[in-house]
């Protein structure tokens, strides 16, 4: 009885044994599985915020291939499809833009690992950056993450003026009013009584002891920046076949709003030709032009540019003739909303947008013998107050005969737009406190802080630069 009763209580103690190991074995299990599901959880977080990043830098490829790509850009072949645009609700602004492009598959290995979807914002003249949100996600949905990029391009219209300044500086006059971020590669020259409403750069000296800088902290030395030459990359948007125009003789231009009056040198006058595909035009010589804009265009000349009063198509041989035609006062935009210095916030901004790219230099003509040579002669062209509505580029802006002009007080050159020298230019002078000639009036057109002309000229650095970079958390 004895033995048996010893071998019946050790019993309850092996159940206790294999119970326990059991209640071990099981946690091990749970430890494992919990474990296993932790980092196959961190691997999908770390997967889908890859293919977020790669869906971003996908994007990005298109737009440097393509500027504005934010606002039209569609490739199926890419995966880039449309979903959603824009609408006036939103913003009048963004009217018929990008809003979202369908889930796009992210593959590895031929196999498709995940997704990524793409919504943008477009800029504004106050917030001049364009908002990339990328939002990518595992194969099995299990994870998604959010990133959310601000990129800005560098343009050389990122300023009302950049001077490369290779030689000595002209000053900026005592009444000049710049309204608008600028730049030097040389020295900051201005007499006293200059006013500077934005940033200002400059590479050299502060020379402009008694000017007035409007914006705190201004002005800022800088590191220089490369001016490019024209080059090929930029005259192929005017061959036929890239769909531009190309003129080979010295060529006159009205601009008619939504059409435009074309002479070439020794022919007769077209009238109502439509602005090219490719929004540039190409011209082998001189350019004279002048009118009203309605849309987007770039004149690339091989010689100079000369900005004129009337139509420049229209041939006079007298005073009396030139006195009779209509005074365009330049070159002006036809829908004149358009944010500056002190009102940026335009709604239904325009959309007209000039580019004039001189080899040599752009010129306030001012008076010619047979309409529109700028030889010995008894025309006068000049008007007061004329008025510069554009992008320039070229070697200096000038008027075409300072001592023919400097009899009298002309008023002002209103530039509105960018302008981008090699060397700044005279147009007038100052004399015993009088000025003789044009002053200039620059106010910066705010949508260049994010646009620019059709295929205009880039910096040699240009390239769309990360301002701020942020995961969004989905919910």
């Amino acid at each position: 009885m004895s033995f048996n009763s010893e071998r019946g209580s050790s019993l309850p103690i092996v159940l206790v044994l294999v119970a326990i190991m059991l209640i071990l074995a099981v946690t091990l299990v749970s430890v494992v599985d919990f474990n296993t599901k932790t980092v196959l959880n961190i691997s999908n977080h770390e997967t889908a915020l890859h293919i977020a990043e790669a869906g971003y830098n996908k994007y990005l490829y298109m737009l440097n291939h393509n500027t504005y790509f934010y606002k039209d850009g569609e490739n199926q072949q890419e995966g880039f499809i449309i979903k959603e645009r824009y609408k006036s609700s939103d913003n009048p602004e963004w009217d018929g833009y990008v809003k979202v492009y369908e889930p796009v598959a992210y593959e590895s290995g031929n196999k498709i690992i995940g997704y990524y979807q793409i919504t943008i914002t477009p800029p504004t003249a106050d917030t001049p950056v364009l908002g990339i949100q990328s939002t990518g996600w595992t194969d099995n949905k299990e994870a998604k993450r959010t990133i959310y990029v601000e990129v800005h391009k560098r343009t050389f219209t990122d300023y009302v003026l950049f001077e490369n300044n290779e030689h000595e500086s002209v000053p900026f006059s005592s009444d000049s009013k710049i309204k608008g971020p600028y730049f030097t590669n040389g020295d900051l020259y201005a007499l006293a009584g200059a006013e500077f409403f934005d940033d200002v750069g400059y590479v050299g000296r502060n020379r402009a002891s008694g000017a007035i800088f409007r914006k705190e902290g201004q002005p800022v030395k800088m590191n220089p920046m490369g001016l490019p030459t024209i080059n090929e990359n930029l005259t192929k948007w005017g061959r036929t076949e890239n769909g531009g125009y190309t003129y080979n003789k010295e060529t006159y231009i009205l601009l008619n709003e939504d059409r435009m009056n074309v002479r070439l040198k020794g022919e007769e006058r077209q009238t109502d030709v439509p602005y090219p595909k490719s929004g540039v035009i190409y011209v082998n010589g001189d350019v004279y032009i002048s009118g009203v804009l309605d849309g987007r265009l770039t004149i690339i000349a091989e010689k100079n540019i000369y900005i004129c009063a009337k139509d420049p198509t229209i041939e006079v041989s007298t005073q009396r003739d030139y006195n009779q035609l209509y005074n365009y006062r330049g070159i002006t935009y036809k829908n004149q909303n358009i944010p500056v210095y002190n009102k940026k916030d335009v709604p239904n901004s325009s959309d007209d947008m000039l580019g004039l790219v001189a080899k040599e230099n752009i010129i306030i003509h001012n008076r010619t013998h047979k309409w529109p040579q700028a030889t010995k002669g008894n025309i006068n062209t000049t008007v007061e107050n004329i008025q510069v509505q554009a992008a320039l580029y070229c070697n200096s802006v000038t008027v075409q005969d300072l001592d023919y002009i400097s009899y009298k007080d002309w008023g002002q050159i209103k530039y509105l737009g960018s302008r981008v020298v090699k060397q700044d230019g005279a147009t007038g002078i100052t004399s015993m406190d009088r000025n003789y000639g044009y002053s200039s009036d620059n106010l910066y057109d705010y949508r260049m802080q994010y646009e620019a002309p059709p295929h205009f000229v880039e910096p040699t650095n240009a390239g769309w630069e990360v301002v701020t970079w942020k995961e969004v958390h989905n919910n």
